[in-house]
Parts: structure tokens; sequence; C-alpha cells
């Protein structure tokens, strides 16, 4: 069986969380043959074949970005070619250019569409683009998503609620074994309360709302981190020295390591996501590994359905300034709350967020549609 990923850009050139999961799908089918078809992260690249983690990565020259979408006739040549002898190939959605080789018939193999989130942040381009987004709901054989609040919320997936299956993404094996190496030590005693953010510095992660929340907390004796880079990065920035918040620092873009390293030393971690383009938030479940709460956002999508609000912590309305304040305040200063909301958070994360469930869910999706059952 080959299994053949689609995506606009992969690690190490971009990352974030739908690389993260395609990462985790690649690892998981290592006794399948594979193939990772991408376009290059700048123009003028040229096209080249190299492997990341052991899996075989086709990077295709680009001609132009325009609205987040790297252009590339060559992506198109390439997908036809290289996708002749694949049995599953899986389109990671949204990326327009792929959406163009299912309307033309530039694929070979089944076609499984993972939706990853909604394409609302160019509104004056969604009527243009939504024909041909269900056109690709249409000939897909089986659309993945990661939560069935995805699917009531999109007009799109409810016009093929019968193609979806639900597949919860999965945290890394290592933050499964690292967070319960964290937790069976004695917890380190701090002098003030930690809150913590990760995430790209992107229009809908709302750090902005979390900022002045941060500021009209009445318990002043706590600092928030923010981790992460992106193109709104420079513009938090500095609202938070317009704001004269001292007791906020951003750390940029982080390792792994680090990373870790921050979600050990917070108290909860705050997800303030303003759009249904956050449908999931893999940093949800990498800080529940750790027994870390989570508060976060009633959106139309998967993400409050990942961490549940009055078990694992804390959801609030979007956009809403004193509401998240609120909870922020709540948690930093009920310590024995926190350490309830995070055991009940590991717990979720062992129950339905590992990687053998997550990629045994795909090789049952697979394995039907696929040439030969015998082979899940």
């Amino acid at each position: 069986m080959k299994l053949t990923q689609l995506f606009k850009i992969y690690w190490p050139d971009n990352g974030g969380g739908i690389a993260t999961v395609i990462q985790q799908i690649a690892d998981g089918f290592r006794d399948w043959k594979q193939e990772i078809i991408v376009c290059r992260d700048k123009r003028g690249k040229a096209t080249e074949d190299d492997e990341y983690d052991g899996i075989p990565v086709h990077r295709c020259r680009q001609l132009f970005d325009f609205a987040s979408t790297p252009f590339s006739v060559r992506f198109l040549r390439d997908v036809k070619k290289r996708t002749e002898d694949a049995d599953i190939v899986l389109y990671h959605f949204p990326y327009p250019m792929i959406d163009l080789a299912v309307l033309f018939r530039l694929y070979s193999g089944k076609l499984v569409v993972w939706w990853h989130c909604d394409y609302e942040q160019y509104k004056k381009l969604v009527p243009l683009y939504r024909p041909f987004v269900r056109h690709t709901l249409k000939k897909a054989e089986r659309i993945l998503v990661s939560a069935d609040g995805n699917i009531d919320a999109s007009p799109d997936l409810r016009r093929f609620r019968d193609k979806c299956t639900v597949i919860p993404f999965c945290v890394n094996d290592r933050y499964l074994r690292e967070g319960g190496e964290y937790l069976a030590q004695e917890p380190e005693k701090k002098d003030r309360v930690r809150i913590l953010f990760v995430g790209r510095m992107v229009w809908y992660k709302g750090c902005d709302v979390l900022l002045r929340a941060f500021a009209q907390m009445k318990n002043k004796d706590c600092e928030l981190v923010l981790v992460g880079g992106g193109p709104m990065e420079q513009e938090w920035r500095a609202l938070a020295e317009k704001m004269n918040l001292t007791q906020v620092r951003f750390t940029g873009m982080v390792s792994e390591d680090e990373k870790i390293e921050q979600i050990k030393a917070c108290d909860f971690l705050v997800l303030p996501s303003t759009s249904k383009a956050e449908a999931f938030a893999l940093v949800q479940i990498e800080a529940m590994a750790f027994g870390k709460p989570v508060i976060n956002t009633a959106l139309p999508s998967g993400v409050p359905d990942v961490s549940i609000d009055g078990e694992t912590g804390i959801t609030v309305e979007p956009e809403n300034e004193s509401a998240l304040a609120a909870a922020m305040d709540r948690l930093a200063e009920d310590e024995a709350l926190r350490q309830q909301y995070g055991q009940n958070a590991r717990k979720r994360v062992e129950q339905e967020y590992t990687k053998d469930q997550m990629i045994g869910r795909c090789r049952k999706v697979f394995g039907e549609l696929g040439k030969n059952e015998s082979a899940i």
C-alpha cells in the first residue's frame, strides 16, 4: 500500500499543527510506501527531493504566493505523475492548488480529505473558493475531521456529513511520556502564577484579547508568557509595551525542548482564539498531557470539545476580555481547582488523544478504502 500526503508547506520550511499531523501519520505508517508532496516556502527555490524524519518529501518550486497560498504549476504536474501508484491520497485541507488537482483529476488513488480548518480569513475570496471546495468534498471517498464540532460549524461539511469520520488529533508520545514523568515528581513552589500561551501569532489567535484581559486581572501577582512567532508578533509586542505590561514576556519561536520546558513551568494554558479557523489546537492536548488546565474559547469548532469546561479547564466566549480575565483570576487564585482540572486533563489525553488511537483509526479508514484490507 502507498500513502501520499498533500499539503502546501512542510517541515522544516514551515510547521504548525497541520505539519505535525502529517508527520505523525507518516511515522505511524512506516510499514507502507509513502511520499509527502508540498511546495517550497519561498519563490525561487528549486524543486527537490529530500527526506524528513526518514519519509520522502517532494518539494515543488512555487511561482508566487497569494493569500497564504503558494501557487505552483509544477505542483499540479508532479501530483499527477507521482500519485500514479498511490492507493490513498490524503489531502490536508485547505490548499487551493490541491482543489485544482482534484477538479482536473490530476491524481490517482482513493482521495481522503482531512479537514483541518475553515477558510474564512479571506472573506472576499470565499464565494470564489467555495465551489471548488464542495467539488473536492463531493469527489472525496472519505472526509476526516478532528471533532464533531467542526462538522456542525461548517455548511460545507454538513452537506457531506455521511462521508465524515471523526479522528481526533493526538499528542506526541514524547509529551505523554515526559508528562507522566513530570507529574510523578513533587511540584515546585513558585513565587507567582505563570500563565502560558503557545502558538503561531496570527490573526485568529486572539493574543490582543489576552493582553487586555491580563491587564484587567484582579490578581496582580501573575506573569504571562507568550511563546511563538508570526506576522502579528511585533504588533502584539507593541501593544504590551503600550499598556505597560511589565509582567508579560514574549519568547519568540522556540525549540520543541524549550516549548516543553515552558509547559512544565506554567500553571495553566490560555487559548484565546477568536475564529473557527482554530479547529482543534494541538497545544491544548500537549499542555493537558502535563496535567495543565486549559482556558479556551467557545468557538463553533472542535476547540471546546478538546478541553471541557468545568472538567479540564474553563471555556469563555471569544473576544470577551472580562470573562477571560475572570477565568484567569479563578484559576490563579485556586490551586486545588488547578490540580483537579489538571488531573482530569491528563486522564482525558490518555483516554482520547494517544498516537496509537489516532493511527489505529486512520488504518481502519484507509484499510476500508484500500485495495488490500489485510494491510491494516
